[in-house]
């Protein structure tokens, strides 16, 4: 689906009166062009006027009623690191709103929706629907290695082999990776963590050879400075190699996985630096250390699940097993 949508921001106001008056005092606005407002990090909002280039192109409003009617019976399954668990919560938020009796959601298991290791799995009662969450961040196993090797090796991570829970996901109606957070250098072989293939331990393999055989953000720095979104393109990152790398493996496999889609949100979550959580994060030991990788709810998530639900009708989503 292209979104045919060209942006710019014309002022911001601290409050809504004055954002009012904004767009009444811009002259451009013409039949065609959509307008939405946002609060950004000062708390103050913009004023953005999105307009369209092509006449064909259009994006669904996300209706939370109407995903879980189509999602009656099903499972939808997100697997991956903690990015993926912040997609899958804000997927949760939004479906919930359109439930009228809350204690119908509820975890399976009983367990707390905390930051965990493992899987949760929130039921939708009245649908019969399991929205679930599995953490794999590497999306396969990690282990010792077979043989003995040296105090340098600490884990081995064997990319060609899926992670065990896998075998959880057969039959998930919708199934959601997301891979990329923790493939950098920091988080494998700086940690003594080393790549795996056929029971082999190879040192000498960089971090994007085994991406690309499994077929980066980084952790840290300071954020909190950005309080409003980027508005200057040449600031923006190139496209990080690990996109290309899921493209091209997508686009090599879809003559026999024609269901199989990449949802590149790279790009239009960049613009958005004043969405982290920053050093509004949980308390934790370290307080000095903010978080520039996850972000604020609701927030960009919501977003990516408004794309999420958009392509999912685009291609006549429906669980074959819902009531019609």
């Amino acid at each position: 689906m292209e979104l045919g949508f060209e942006t710019k921001i014309i002022g911001t106001s601290p409050i809504r009166k004055n954002v009012c008056s904004l767009i009444q005092d811009f002259d451009a606005i013409n039949v065609g062009e959509k307008i939405m407002i946002i609060r950004i990090g000062d708390g103050s909002r913009t004023v953005v006027i999105f307009q369209e280039q092509f006449s064909h192109c259009s994006i669904y409003r996300f209706n939370a009623s109407d995903l879980l009617e189509r999602s009656r019976n099903g499972r939808i399954v997100f697997a991956g690191d903690s990015i993926g668990r912040n997609q899958w919560e804000s997927l949760v938020c939004m479906l919930v709103q359109a439930v009228s009796n809350y204690s119908t959601v509820y975890e399976e298991k009983g367990k707390s929706i905390n930051k965990h290791k493992g899987y949760l799995s929130m039921r939708f009662d009245d649908y019969n629907l399991t929205v679930e969450y599995y953490r794999v961040p590497f999306l396969v196993n990690v282990g010792h290695p077979q043989h003995n090797f040296s105090d340098q090796i600490q884990k081995a991570i064997k990319v060609d082999q899926l992670h065990w829970y896998s075998k959880w996901w057969i039959g998930a109606d919708v199934l959601i990776f997301n891979a990329g957070h923790w493939w950098n250098e920091g988080k494998t072989t700086k940690m003594g963590f080393f790549f795996e293939e056929e029971g082999f331990v190879n040192t000498t393999m960089g971090v994007m050879e085994a991406f690309r055989r499994n077929g980066t953000w980084i952790d840290g720095g300071a954020c909190d400075s950005f309080i409003s979104p980027e508005t200057n393109y040449n600031k923006l990152e190139n496209e990080p190699l690990n996109n290309r790398i899921v493209f091209t493996t997508v686009e090599q496999t879809k003559d026999i996985y024609k269901n199989v889609q990449f949802l590149n949100i790279t790009y239009l979550t960049e613009f958005r630096k004043d969405a982290h959580i920053s050093k509004y994060r949980e308390s934790t030991k370290d307080m000095m250390v903010q978080d520039c990788s996850h972000w604020c709810l609701p927030g960009v998530p919501d977003t990516w699940n408004e794309l999420l639900y958009a392509h999912l009708l685009s291609k006549g989503y429906r669980t074959r097993k819902t009531n019609k």
